[in-house]
């Protein structure tokens, strides 16, 4: 029954706006680890892709005139690179083993983030370029990669605001490229308009309360609120495939 997808998945995507909206960034990793019980990574991606790329529509408003455009460009050109490797990522690797490596890869980096631990990269345009490329494959093949760039730009010496800003148009523009790269290689599938459809009310009221309690949050609690889900809802996750 429809209504077996919609009320638990739109849970999950209301709760993904509000830490979009909080901290601009975590939609797609939280979305996809939550949806991934609902549907297969290969149906549960397109439709994450799609909320994320309607969500910074959403959000460009509030965000316009504050992003560093100093870092957004070298990441942005990088990640639309590394797309296509995403995609070929999508194609050829089996579906379970695609999850776990989701898994994995959030519950590493969200364990990073906690321990404060740094990436080892260095500033300059070298990093950013790999840091961007890295990113926009991992956002491409399993709708995931943004704590990797959220964690190299916290030590840009960005103002939250700024910070918030910048990483909002690099995941619309990302993931927009995503989209567009998906669709003509027949990767979105016939329901993804329908559901998208579906969760685009919960996804907007979360960004919504995510930029109200913006103004009222620390963004370090924020951010480490963020991570703890994240960590807890991998962990789920690789418990469940890993048994399945």
């Amino acid at each position: 029954m429809l209504s077996s997808f919609v009320l638990p998945a739109g849970l999950i995507v209301l709760v993904a706006g509000v830490i979009r909206g909080l901290t601009g960034f975590g939609f797609a990793a939280f979305a996809v680890v939550g949806l991934v019980f609902l549907l297969p990574v290969r149906e549960a991606v397109p439709v994450v892709l799609c909320l994320e790329v309607l969500a910074s529509l959403l959000l460009a408003p509030g965000a316009r005139g504050l992003v560093d455009w100093g870092m957004a460009r070298p990441l942005l050109l990088s990640a639309l690179c590394g797309v296509p490797v995403g995609l070929l990522g999508l194609a050829y690797v089996d579906g379970h083993w695609m999850a776990v490596a989701v898994y994995l890869l959030i519950g590493t980096l969200a364990m990073l983030g906690l321990a404060r631990v740094p990436l080892p990269v260095s500033g300059g345009q070298g990093a950013a370029c790999a840091v961007g490329g890295v990113t926009g494959a991992l956002l491409s093949a399993f709708s995931v990669g943004g704590p990797l760039v959220v964690a190299w730009l916290t030590h840009a010496g960005m103002s939250p605001a700024t910070l918030r800003a910048t990483l909002i148009l690099f995941f619309g523009l990302v993931d927009a490229v995503s989209v567009a790269a998906m669709s003509a290689s027949g990767h979105l599938g016939p329901a993804t308009p329908l559901r998208v459809a579906w969760l685009l009310p919960a996804t907007a009221l979360g960004l919504w309360l995510g930029q109200y309690l913006f103004k009222r949050v620390s963004p370090q609690r924020a951010v480490a609120c963020t991570q703890w889900l994240l960590l807890a809802l991998s962990l789920l996750g690789l418990a469940s495939t890993l048994t399945s």
